[in-house]
């Protein structure tokens, strides 16, 4: 029984000096990889509001499947912000995304339904003012109006938002399969690769950049590269889950990268409706089931 209790301790001793020296190499390392140039590992020079094309290179999944492409064309292919979307696919090709039969009504509705966006957006914005007090007595004297001009702004847009769908349903979606060198001219480019870290540095970290180019004058109008702790080297194990590969809160760089972009091209989709991300499995799932795979072999 003794001997029982004695192996018993001096596993779990192990065990939490191992685990113990984990996170205590992440965060060094972490803290040395965000020291490193490009430094702040996040900057938008500018944003786009009408950037017309965009074209999406994802080298971490890698590729927008046949569900993902379809996710991409449903939020943000409008036809009138975005007209021309281009994404890269699986099997290192392009798929060329635009629309054949708009009509000029088609297009107001979605102008109208762009400048509702804005205005509940600046509602919305002139409400969380109002009521950012901790007390109910310290809203201002008008809080009812400004709540209700809110309301009213915010469901004009969902009104609109469910007409410019609808009216989507009806156009015509022309799909082109080309290669990166052949395709047409896109405006910007949004590029996401992983960083390849050191032996030692990817056992406890993972990184990730996504960089956005004007493709007209070249210049690299927004950049994001991401530090995050491996799960198995945070403080906070993903027993809940199961099935994440690194701790959400990144050590330095923007949390989720799929949603950067939607920070400089920030009106382009559903009149400003919540979209659910670029892929149908989330890369943080993603990337725990490539690498899982990978140690099964």
């Amino acid at each position: 029984m003794k001997k029982s209790l004695l192996t018993l301790f001096l596993t779990l001793t192990v065990t939490m000096t191992l685990y113990a020296s984990d996170v205590i190499l992440s965060n060094t390392l972490g803290a040395y990889y965000c020291a490193q140039e490009p430094n702040p590992k996040t900057y938008i020079k500018h944003t786009v509001e009408e950037p017309i094309s965009i074209y999406w290179e994802d080298n971490v999944y890698p590729g927008f499947d046949e569900a993902d492409s379809k996710l991409m064309v449903a939020n943000y292919l409008d036809g009138v912000h975005l007209q021309t979307m281009a994404l890269n696919t699986p099997d290192g090709k392009v798929k060329v995304y635009s629309y054949s039969n708009l009509t000029q009504s088609y297009s107001d509705l979605v102008q109208e339904g762009y400048a509702a966006t804005k205005e509940a957006q600046e509602k919305r914005v002139i409400f969380d003012k109002a009521r950012n007090h901790k007390n109910f007595e310290d809203y201002p004297p008008d809080f009812k109006e400004i709540s209700k001009a809110w309301a009213q702004a915010d469901n004009k847009r969902e009104s609109l938002t469910k007409q410019i769908e609808s009216a989507k349903a009806q156009l015509t979606l022309v799909i082109t399969q080309t290669t990166r060198e052949q395709m047409p001219l896109i405006n910007y480019t949004v590029k996401t690769d992983e960083v390849h870290l050191s032996d030692l540095a990817r056992k406890v970290l993972y990184s990730d950049k996504v960089k956005i180019t004007d493709n007209r004058t070249k210049e690299v109008i927004a950049y994001n590269r991401r530090i995050m702790q491996l799960y198995s080297a945070s403080l906070m194990p993903d027993v809940a889950m199961g099935n994440r590969y690194y701790y959400p809160v990144p050590i330095c760089g923007v949390t989720t990268p799929s949603r950067f972009d939607e920070n400089i091209f920030q009106y382009i989709g559903r009149s400003g409706k919540y979209l659910p991300g670029k892929h149908t499995i989330d890369d943080n799932v993603k990337l725990y089931i490539k690498h899982n795979k990978k140690d099964s072999k």
